[in-house]
């Protein structure tokens, strides 16, 4: 599950940098905006954006952490026609859900030329690059949080006790 998760991350930063390239396609510039035109322009993008091909990317990037005995089961189910088909329609609802028609064409603008194309392929060592530099980092800021909230907890139970006296305050007018 968690490659699946990591597979959508990759996906929508890719998608996002994208984003940043404004310009359209000219045939689907005067198309309404809606879910129906949005499905024929993702469709589109997703020629030069296979999910298959992340797909294989990522399970062989996770397949390596992996016992040994576990990996073909591993790559038998992530690159099965099911599986395969099931990102595909995760990604095409996604794009379709979250990006405008202006959006999309500019994504296929984008990975369609030969920068997207060259750029594309930097991405993977891009990621692999900076994602342990990060993940290191943010070990490294959640190192430095001030431990105080954990060291206070314990002592809570202890100031608990406490409280009974007015329970004894109580009892002790009625022994009188």
């Amino acid at each position: 599950m968690n490659g699946v998760k990591y597979l959508m991350v990759i996906l929508f930063v890719v998608l996002a940098s994208a984003c940043s390239d404004t310009r359209q396609g000219q045939s689907d510039k005067s198309l309404p905006d809606n879910p129906e035109n949005r499905t024929v322009v993702a469709t589109r993008y997703m020629e030069f954006m296979p999910p298959k091909d992340m797909l294989h990317g990522l399970a062989s990037r996770i397949v390596q952490s992996l016992p040994e005995k576990n990996r073909k089961a591993f790559m038998d189910v992530m690159q099965g026609p099911d599986m395969e088909k099931l990102v595909y329609r995760i990604t095409l609802d996604g794009l379709v859900k979250h990006f405008t028609i202006g959006e999309l064409n500019a994504m296929v603008a984008f990975y369609g030329s030969p920068e997207g194309q060259s750029a594309l392929k930097k991405f993977g060592p891009l990621m692999a690059e900076v994602m342990p530099q990060i993940q290191q980092e943010v070990k490294k800021a959640m190192a430095e949080l001030p431990k105080e909230p954990e060291s206070q907890e314990p002592q809570k139970p202890k100031a608990q006790p406490a409280p009974p006296g007015p329970k004894e305050q109580k009892a002790s007018p009625s022994k009188k």
